[in-house]
């Protein structure tokens, strides 16, 4: 796999919902939010070369909707090879508690590939009318079903409730996929903002999956995610690495 691919995998959301979810608990949270925030990553490959950078915000609209926004660019030497910028933004509702998305949008541009994937969800008629290019189709909605950007702030407000295990169906390219994710631990990390209490998980593929995926969400940012790595092993990885962070406020 090339490294553009990578890159495109890995900031589109593979890297990084609601349903399915056990009571299994790590501990009690005062207040279980979604904070307006801004976080800016790097891209690291084999945590040495950078690729690129990412930024992801969060804003609350005119509607009471909530737009959570994701930027990447290639940097450096790789911005000679890789011309790709992908934008993505998932608007969604807040339902007691689980997020409910509205509407999706993936656009990449920049490079020789482009494409672009929207998604809208109908949750009376508990469909999703899904556009990849030119083609569109129908897909049926279960009962918590996210986006590929979404699900990962429903693993913030997971993690908030003391959650240890979560399983969400997540429409993928016209498919609809389960991503489940298994708790590895607490890990203490440095980061360009300091050392960070975290909590560890890992994407849960088949057997023959060549790709592994962990996160490391920041306990005292309301679990931030602050590191994602994918690859498939300890010599060949991508990373994305926490650089700054603005609205967020350390608990």
């Amino acid at each position: 796999m090339t490294i553009a691919n990578k890159l495109i995998r890995l900031v589109s959301g593979a890297a990084l919902g609601w349903c399915l979810l056990t009571t299994t608990t790590l501990h009690a949270e005062d207040e279980i939010s979604i904070p307006t925030f801004t976080a800016h990553y790097d891209l690291l490959r084999n945590d040495s070369m950078k690729l690129g950078e990412v930024k992801r915000t969060t804003t609350v609209q005119q509607d009471g909707t909530i737009k959570f926004e994701s930027h990447s660019k290639t940097t450096g030497l790789a911005a000679f090879f890789i011309k790709d910028r992908i934008a993505e933004h998932s608007v969604f509702r807040l339902d007691q508690g689980s997020i409910q998305p509205q509407n999706y949008l993936y656009d990449r541009s920049g490079g020789k590939r482009l494409s672009t994937i929207k998604l809208k969800f109908d949750w009376e008629k508990k469909s999703i009318t899904d556009a990849i290019n030119s083609e569109v189709w129908n897909v049926k909605a279960p009962t918590g079903m996210q986006d590929k950007l979404s699900y990962q702030l429903q693993l913030m407000l997971d993690l908030q409730a003391g959650l240890t295990t979560f399983s969400y169906p997540v429409a993928d390219d016209g498919i609809l996929k389960e991503y489940r994710f298994t708790f590895l631990g607490e890990e203490k990390i440095k980061t360009a903002i300091g050392e960070i209490d975290t909590i560890k998980l890992k994407r849960e593929r088949a057997a023959d999956s060549k790709r592994k995926l962990t996160i490391w969400f920041a306990k005292s940012l309301r679990y931030l995610p602050v590191r994602i790595k994918q690859g498939k092993n300890d010599k060949e990885f991508i990373t994305l690495e926490i650089k700054q962070t603005k609205g967020i406020r350390p608990k």
